[in-house]
């Protein structure tokens, strides 16, 4: 499969790197904005077509519709904050046989589900990225906590743990 793998934040990628040291792995930074940059600045040096990029990371989930340290794949990703009107739903096929989630996309934390099993950053970046770049996205996120905890109960390290171990299968 060859992927890049591309993680928000060093935080999120060190268990990985330390399992796969010898992956693509390259740090987006936070939110859309960084997310969508990063992938244009990759393709500038090397053409994304027909590659797999999968975004790695921590995810928070809605009402314990998910389990802390749960690896899902996100299939379905909404930019949340945007008016209803102006929403657009980005949706992937599934690679993995991790279950299948759907996700918002959001800029600040504790925004209402409306009907997401969890929330990140930088999904909805990915998608339409990929969608109009001509290459397969793929986001994996390991759940850190439940959306609305303060951030002293946030379980990072299970959660990067358990994403390195599953991020493993798919380097090799």
């Amino acid at each position: 499969m060859n992927p890049i793998f591309l993680f928000p934040t060093e935080l999120e990628a060190r268990a990985f790197c330390g399992v796969c040291p010898d992956a693509e792995v390259v740090i987006s930074g936070v939110g859309m904005a960084e997310t969508a940059a990063t992938i244009a600045r990759i393709n500038a040096t090397q053409s994304l077509e027909g590659r797999v990029v999968i975004l790695a990371g921590i995810a928070g989930c809605y009402e314990h519709r998910c389990a802390v340290g749960e690896v899902v794949e996100v299939v379905s990703e909404v930019v949340a904050e945007l008016p209803e009107r102006f929403r657009q739903i980005y949706r992937v096929e599934p690679l993995t046989h991790l279950r299948g989630v759907a996700s918002n996309t959001v800029s600040r934390c504790n925004v209402a589900s409306c009907g997401a099993d969890v929330e990140n950053m930088e999904g909805a970046a990915l998608f339409a990225m990929a969608r109009d770049m001509g290459f397969r996205a793929v986001e994996i996120r390991a759940v850190s906590n439940v959306v609305g905890d303060d951030f002293s109960k946030w379980n990072i390290a299970l959660a990067t743990e358990n994403l390195a171990k599953t991020l493993k299968k798919y380097a090799e």
